[in-house]
């Protein structure tokens, strides 16, 4: 049997795509096969697992003004074409998509071909690319449970099953990763990241603050790729990054204090480790409003563990981000967490893995549970 994967755009989608593929062989899926942008993030990690990757074109609406939303729609068509071509050379058995902008000429040519879709929903609602698709799928996994608002052609064919986390997480080893960057045993860590490419107007807050983070903290900054400062290079107590692949897991488990967006992937992980943490969720200007509910939710869950700084004017200058960090850092230790096992961490991606090749059965019903 072969499963198709789609997803990509972020971190946030390529990560838990790949987590569910690491668990199909596990449902005896003996191929799988990655679609999704050309030298992409998606591209570079679909490689990276050893996966066959398939190119197709799709480009996503800007939410502020832009003149390439003119060209958005000639885009998806291009890349509906050569997602049918695809589909037809591959033959999967069905589709797992992982939503955002990447997915909806993929999911598109599936639904032609006749083959089953299998959607994830990291959020608390769907976002527009999964309201699309998600009409044309055999069932749609949640990582919550659905509102009582629900629409009832969606509740029919839901399943709750939580957010697949990173496949390496339960393996992650932080005494590896701090011995490689030469941290002291002795200093707290903090890790800051903000996704594949990072945030400019992180990377100056934390750069306006960085002498008083030092102070408190051995900084690790993963800046984004293109993102390094030369003049920071080699500067004691801060190390930066552009980019982590195989090595987050063993950065999540070191930092006793992050710094990050409000994605529902990075929540998840977080709170499984339970680590302390101040997020800078993406404003509605730029996004749906989907991190600002994230992070509102995640803080209310765990008060004193979490601070939720705005991404506005009171973000310049790093005042606001540096004084959180003191906050947070002021009784780091006391909480003593047991370490997740590897059934708890795989849980989600083997639910979601189960979804998909029940997917391929003829016949089968689309009962919520």
């Amino acid at each position: 049997m072969k499963i198709g994967i789609t997803g990509g755009g972020s971190a946030g989608h390529v990560v838990p795509a790949l987590s569910v593929a690491a668990r199909l062989p596990e449902q005896d899926v003996k191929q799988l096969v990655f679609f999704g942008r050309p030298d992409s993030i998606e591209h570079e990690c679909a490689e990276k697992a050893g996966i066959p990757f398939c190119p197709v074109p799709s480009a996503g609406l800007k939410r502020y003004g832009s003149w390439s939303n003119l060209l958005m729609p000639l885009t998806v068509l291009r890349g509906i074409a050569a997602a049918v071509r695809a589909m037809r050379r591959e033959r999967p058995s069905a589709l797992f998509s992982k939503g955002s902008y990447v997915s909806v000429p993929v999911g598109i040519a599936a639904w032609l071909c006749r083959v089953p879709i299998v959607v994830h929903e990291s959020d608390h609602s769907l976002g527009l690319a999964n309201k699309i698709v998600a009409r044309m799928a055999t069932r749609v996994c949640l990582s919550v449970a659905a509102p009582a608002s629900t629409p009832r052609w969606l509740a029919r064919k839901s399943a709750v099953t939580g957010l697949p986390l990173r496949h390496d997480l339960a393996a992650g080893e932080p005494e590896r990763l701090r011995r490689r960057l030469g941290i002291p045993a002795s200093a707290p860590v903090l890790l800051i990241f903000c996704g594949s490419s990072g945030s400019q107007r992180i990377n100056d807050a934390v750069q306006s603050q960085l002498d008083a983070l030092r102070a408190r903290f051995a900084v690790v900054h993963v800046r984004g790729k293109g993102n390094l400062d030369p003049s920071l290079q080699g500067v004691p107590g801060y190390w930066q990054l552009e980019y982590l692949h195989d090595e987050m897991a063993d950065a999540l488990w070191l930092a006793d204090l992050v710094i990050g967006r409000a994605g529902a992937t990075t929540l998840a992980e977080l709170e499984a480790l339970g680590k302390r943490a101040v997020l800078i969720p993406l404003p509605a200007t730029v996004s749906r409003g989907d991190q600002l509910d994230n992070a509102a939710a995640y803080a209310r869950r765990h008060p004193g563990r979490c601070i939720v700084v705005p991404d506005d004017h009171r973000l310049h200058g790093g005042a606001s981000l540096a004084k959180a960090c003191m906050e947070l850092a002021a009784d780091l230790g006391r909480t003593n967490r047991e370490r997740p096992g590897p059934e708890v961490i795989h849980r989600a991606a083997d639910l979601i893995a189960q979804e998909t090749v029940a997917a391929t059965r003829p016949g089968r019903t689309r009962r919520a549970r």
